[in-house]
Order: C-alpha cells, then sequence, then structure tokens
C-alpha cells in the first residue's frame, strides 16, 4: 500500500510540471497568439477548408501536399465540434501537448530510472527546454509529432514486457499517426521493426507476423496519403529542389543545434563532454556491480539511440540532397527528449556507483546539485526566448510588426481588391493570415533556399502571364531573394503602382 501510495505521489508531482508547462503556453499565446509561418499558413488554411467541406486545400487554392496531413485535421475538429478558428486553438492544443509531453516524458524516466530526484530534475530539463518551448509558441506540427513519438516509446516499451496484441497495436498506431505528422515519421517503422525482431522474447514466427501487422498498420495510412498526393500533384511529397547546404555544412549547423540544448556553445562545453563520455562508459561497462543489464539497455538505451541515429541521419541526409529549412531547433526537436532519456539513464548509474562506492548519501546529494548547475544553462536559454517572444509580442506574421504592418492595414481597408483581382505577393502567408484574402505566390526565378532554378512544366504554371486583373501586394522586409524583384518584374511588365506605402506598395500589372 505504501508503495502504492507513493507511486501516486510520483505521478501528481510529474503531472503538477506537467500543469506547469501548459499554463506557461495558454498565458503566453492567450496574450500574444501563436507565433505563424508559411507553414503555418498551410495548416491553418487546410484546416479551415477541411472543417468547411472544401477538403485539403491551402490559403493560395492548391491542394495540401507538401505536409502530412494529421494537423490540420486535428484543428479541424476542434473548428467543427467547438467552433474555435484553427489561428485560435492552436496555441491552446500546442498549451495541451507541451502539458502531455512533460507528463508523459516524466511516466517514461519513472519507467526507466531508480532515482527519483533524476526522475524529477530529467522532468525539469524537459520543462525548461528552449527547443520544446520554442515549437509551442507556434502553429507548428512539431509537438504533435514529439507527443506521437513519446507514445510510441511508451507503448513499445509495454509490448517488450508483455508482447500482448493490445501493445503492438497501440505503438503501431502511434507510429502510424507520427507518419501522417511529419514526413520524417516513416524512420518511426524501421525503429519498430528492429526492436521487434532483436529485442523481444517472441520466437521467429510471432516475430515475423506482429513485424507484418506493425508494417500493415503503419504504412497504410501514409501510403494511400502519397498516392493521393500522386494523382493531384504528379509528385509524392510535394515539388522539391537541390539543397544549397552541403554534407559537412549540415553536420556543422546539427552540432551548433543541439550542443546549445545543454551547454555553452565553446570549449568549456566540448570538454565537458569529452570528460563525460569517458567517465560514463568507464562507470557503466567498466566496473562490475552497476554494469548495464540488457533488459535496461532494451528499455531505453536501444529503441532511444536507433530513433535519435535515424532520425538525425535522415535529417542531415534529406537536408543535402533536398531544398527546405535549414537545420535548426526546429527540425531537431523531436530528439531532444530521447536525448534526455539516455542522458539520464546514465547519470542513474553513476549515481548508484557513487553510492556504493563511497557509502556516502552527501555524494549524490552534491551530485544532483551538479545536474542542476548544468540545468541552469538551458534554464537561462529558455528565459531569453520568452523575453524575446513578449519583446516581440509574437512570432513570424503575428508579431507586433507584422500586425501594424501598414501594406497589411491597407489591405484590410481595401478588402475588395481580393474581388476584383487574383492577388499574388513575396509574402503570401502573411496577406492570408491577416487579412484573410486568398493570396498566390510572386513569379520566382529559383527554388526555395535552393541554387536549382524555377523550371515548372508549363501545365502546372500559374496563369499571372496572362495579366488580366492581376495585383501584386509587395513588402520591403521580405527575405525571399529567391524570387523575383520589382525591377525584375518590370522588364517583362507594365507595372502601374496603385499605393506606395512605408513599408510596401500594391501594383496592378499586364504583360509587355
Amino acid at each position: 500500500m505504501q508503495l502504492k501510495y507513493r507511486n501516486l505521489f510520483k505521478q501528481i508531482a510529474l503531472g503538477i510540471l506537467g500543469l506547469i508547462g501548459a499554463s506557461i503556453i495558454i498565458l503566453l499565446t492567450s496574450r500574444y497568439g501563436a507565433g505563424m509561418t508559411p507553414d503555418s499558413a498551410a495548416y491553418i488554411s487546410a484546416a479551415r477548408n477541411l472543417a468547411d467541406g472544401h477538403g485539403f486545400l491551402t490559403y493560395n487554392g492548391l491542394h495540401l501536399v507538401v505536409q502530412p496531413p494529421l494537423y490540420p485535421i486535428m484543428l479541424a475538429a476542434i473548428k467543427k465540434i467547438i467552433l474555435i478558428d484553427p489561428q485560435i486553438s492552436a496555441g491552446y492544443v500546442n498549451a495541451v501537448l507541451f502539458g502531455l509531453i512533460i507528463y508523459l516524458s516524466g511516466l517514461l524516466l519513472l519507467r526507466y530510472l531508480n532515482s527519483f530526484a533524476l526522475i524529477f530534475l530529467g522532468t525539469v530539463s524537459i520543462l525548461i527546454s528552449n527547443a520544446l518551448v520554442q515549437a509551442s509558441f507556434m502553429v507548428l506540427s512539431e509537438l504533435l509529432f514529439i507527443f506521437l513519438i513519446l507514445l510510441f516509446l511508451y507503448y513499445l516499451e509495454k509490448y517488450q514486457t508483455k508482447q500482448d496484441f493490445v501493445s503492438l497495436f497501440l505503438f503501431s498506431t502511434s507510429a502510424a499517426l507520427a507518419c501522417l505528422t511529419r514526413y520524417t515519421g516513416i524512420i518511426m517503422i524501421l525503429t519498430g521493426i528492429i526492436c521487434i525482431l532483436l529485442w523481444t522474447k517472441n520466437n521467429n514466427k510471432e516475430k515475423f507476423w506482429h513485424s507484418l501487422i506493425f508494417m500493415l498498420i503503419t504504412l497504410s495510412p501514409i501510403t494511400i496519403w502519397i498516392i493521393r498526393n500522386y494523382f493531384i500533384s504528379g509528385t509524392l511529397v510535394g515539388l522539391r529542389a537541390a539543397s544549397s547546404y552541403t554534407l559537412f555544412e549540415n553536420f556543422s549547423f546539427f552540432y551548433n543545434t543541439v550542443l546549445p540544448w545543454y551547454l555553452p556553445l565553446n570549449s568549456t562545453g566540448i570538454y565537458f563532454i569529452f570528460i563525460f563520455i569517458i567517465v560514463s562508459t568507464w562507470i557503466l561497462f567498466g566496473i562490475a556491480p552497476v554494469k548495464i543489464s540488457n533488459r535496461e539497455a532494451i528499455k531505453l538505451i536501444g529503441p532511444c539511440l536507433l530513433f535519435i541515429l535515424f532520425y538525425t541521419g535522415i535529417i542531415v541526409v534529406s537536408s543535402t540532397t533536398t531544398a527546405y529549412d535549414k537545420i535548426s531547433d526546429r527540425l531537431l526537436s523531436p530528439i531532444y527528449i530521447p536525448a534526455i532519456f539516455i542522458l539520464f539513464f546514465i547519470f542513474d548509474k553513476i549515481l548508484s556507483w557513487l553510492i556504493k562506492f563511497f557509502h556516502i548519501k552527501l555524494v549524490a546529494v552534491l551530485f544532483m546539485v551538479g545536474i542542476v548547475l548544468l540545468l541552469r544553462y538551458p534554464f537561462t536559454n529558455t528565459i531569453h526566448i520568452i523575453e524575446a517572444y513578449k519583446e516581440l509580442s509574437g512570432w513570424g506574421f503575428n508579431s507586433d510588426s507584422w500586425r501594424k504592418n501598414e501594406t497589411i492595414e491597407y489591405l484590410n481597408q481595401h478588402k475588395l481588391l481580393g474581388k476584383s483581382y487574383t492577388l499574388y505577393s513575396n509574402e503570401p502567408e502573411a496577406v492570408y493570415l491577416l487579412t484573410n484574402l486568398k493570396t498566390k505566390c510572386s513569379p520566382a526565378k529559383k527554388f526555395y533556399n535552393s541554387p536549382q532554378l524555377f523550371n515548372v512544366p508549363p501545365n502546372q504554371r500559374e496563369d499571372w502571364l496572362n495579366g488580366e486583373n492581376v495585383c501584386l501586394i509587395w513588402f520591403d522586409n521580405s527575405s525571399r531573394t529567391y524570387l523575383f524583384t520589382i525591377d525584375e518584374l518590370r522588364k517583362n511588365m507594365l507595372m502601374t503602382e496603385v499605393a506606395h506605402l512605408k513599408d510596401g506598395a500594391i501594383y496592378t500589372f499586364t504583360v509587355k
């Protein structure tokens, strides 16, 4: 009975940390609104259209292809059931997901570690993670993806213990939903198959059938979606171009992103990592009393390490071959929690060795103090992130500078432009999110983040060359250098300035 109450107390403590995290996100996003990017515009517009019965159409009238469908489906369901617009509900969804991520991470640590002090500190490290807090401020699919990764690890551990069909179905479903949230979730299928084949006690026949069931559940939904993409767009996951980054550059981006999650990006951080690896390896594998058992390695290090390696590999390789966002906190945030699991698993073993070797509880206290001091650096970074978010009154297209943009204000006062003209802009997502006017992207000379010239087949080109009833909304603060500039457009267009504003201009144009 005492053990039962102790476990209940621990779960309550972890739940409180989850509530704190959710409350922080609700407090900030309800005041300033969740940050928005071009991807956010695609998710929000697809969710609105889906809820209104128009299918997966985005703000520019094109089908959702570049992104998988689960995140907009969730936002659409909220709009349909409780009539809250996705642009508003996204912040609350983020808060709930962030709280659940913290709590579920704590439950997983509770299974893996002996010391509740380390379990608590490990959960706190997730609460104060600048990578996760940044993701929580944005209308993006990262938090949903991370939550599904944790469900995958949670039910995978249950399956490894019980080998029952219910656990198999639940961790398979988690992987399937992750694939429908981000295309990189496909690596979870490979992780799951390896775990079934190598790290379960089933006989070979059972492993075969369980692997087959797992693949059927995980591959079916994403395969259907990709086939749909092909029939709609002629591509599997959208039009892609060659990357502008080399493999070496992407490894450098990876290092410069991950190290600051835990330590300063300087020689002190590098030396600490080097010493930690040597000491932890010696304690874990060189000293008999605390050698890792096979069961412990299977429960944590195996699945988490596989996921980290596969996910990092697919991000580094794909960003070398394909043009998309530069490797950053956002792209790598899914590996943060599995890395924390492994890190605190090692801490737990080191602590066990220290207690056995010195026979003094004071050593454990000093060890905990050391971990608290290590957490000071990521905590400081997270505080800076929150301060920056408050200072800008939101992020991306939802920041104060965009909301008070003079060109945006002009468009809100002249909504008839959207009825009289086909609208184009060098920031079409900003126009859609802040004015609700359907807008297409202005002509591009290169692909996004790529040296490759934009050469779309004639049957896929926009009809802007017809030049009839076309209006161009131009923002001076745009960073999209891959689009044709105004001067370049003037060489082929007869442009008439309708309005000249402090931060932009509006033109109508015809082909020369």
